[in-house]
């Protein structure tokens, strides 16, 4: 069956958002081997391909708090994956051998498999795959950002940790991170609770006090958004919309879509209204 160019642009993008939960998955286990933090794999990174590296240096290169940095050296060293030198008078950390022997275990077969799988494509399509990834990583460059402003926003007045029976602050945050992350996807109740440590009940209530409305109206409203960005931004079907959003059918995108905005979807996209309308 021969799809069309958003069709494949649709799947194009669902691919790439597996292939950075196949990732994430690998690099958790691979932290749990390692017996470190998930955190902790940048820095092995950085200093596998960058060589010995100051405290200093490190945070500013993965633009994290010294502090934490210290703490992931810390046990890098603790596992002998790390070890400290003296450096023209500045302490310098380099991987140990046994880090790099690990590392080879873990990662080797991934590289070598890679590039077996890449011997197969001609030059030019090799040239094209080069080419997208460095558009596409500039692409998230930009959009990480954005998000890093996010975290220097002072919470907004519906968010105060004051607010009596309200989740915390990092609460709310890994709930709202993880509808976003998860829209295309049933989200129940209890996901979310999970996410704040409460049971259903309680979380509920919290999320109202805190957040101004239900988990679920919330959830809605991202999806909304959602829809409204890609059919904006694309030309992708209202099928796809609808699927990518979360909704699972076109007919209930349209149904919630004009209950939350007064337009069907097919009107918002000819007619593209401001994004405060209603």
């Amino acid at each position: 069956m021969k799809r069309s160019r958003d069709q494949l642009v649709g799947l194009m993008g669902i691919e790439v958002v597996r292939f950075q939960d196949e990732s994430a998955a690998f690099d958790e286990v691979a932290a749990r081997i390692l017996a470190l933090e998930r955190g902790d794999l940048p820095c092995m990174t950085r200093l596998l391909f960058g060589g010995p590296a100051s405290l200093d240096q490190l945070s500013a290169i993965l633009d994290v708090p010294r502090a934490a940095v210290a703490g992931t050296v810390e046990r890098l060293t603790l596992a002998g994956y790390a070890r400290r030198r003296p450096d023209a008078g500045e302490v310098q950390v380099e991987l140990t051998e046994h880090a790099r022997d690990w590392i080879e275990r873990i990662w080797a077969p991934l590289r070598e498999e890679g590039g077996r799988l890449l011997g197969s494509y001609s030059t030019r399509d090799l040239a094209m795959m080069s080419a997208f990834m460095v558009r596409a990583r500039a692409v998230q460059e930009r959009q990480l950002r954005k998000l890093r402003k996010w975290l220097a926003l002072p919470a907004s007045r519906a968010k105060s940790p004051h607010l009596r029976g309200g989740l915390s602050p990092a609460a709310l945050r890994r709930v709202q991170l993880f509808v976003e992350a998860n829209l295309e996807q049933a989200i129940q109740l209890g996901d979310l609770a999970a996410r704040a440590g409460l049971s259903r009940y309680h979380f509920a209530r919290a999320f109202k006090r805190s957040a101004g409305m239900t988990p679920r109206a919330f959830v809605e409203a991202r999806r909304i958004e959602r829809a409204k960005q890609l059919i904006q931004h694309s030309q992708q079907p209202l099928a796809v919309v609808a699927h990518a959003a979360g909704f699972g059918s076109q007919s209930r995108l349209t149904t919630m879509f004009k209950r939350r905005t007064g337009f069907t979807p097919a009107q918002y996209r000819r007619g593209k209204p401001p994004t405060g309308a209603r």
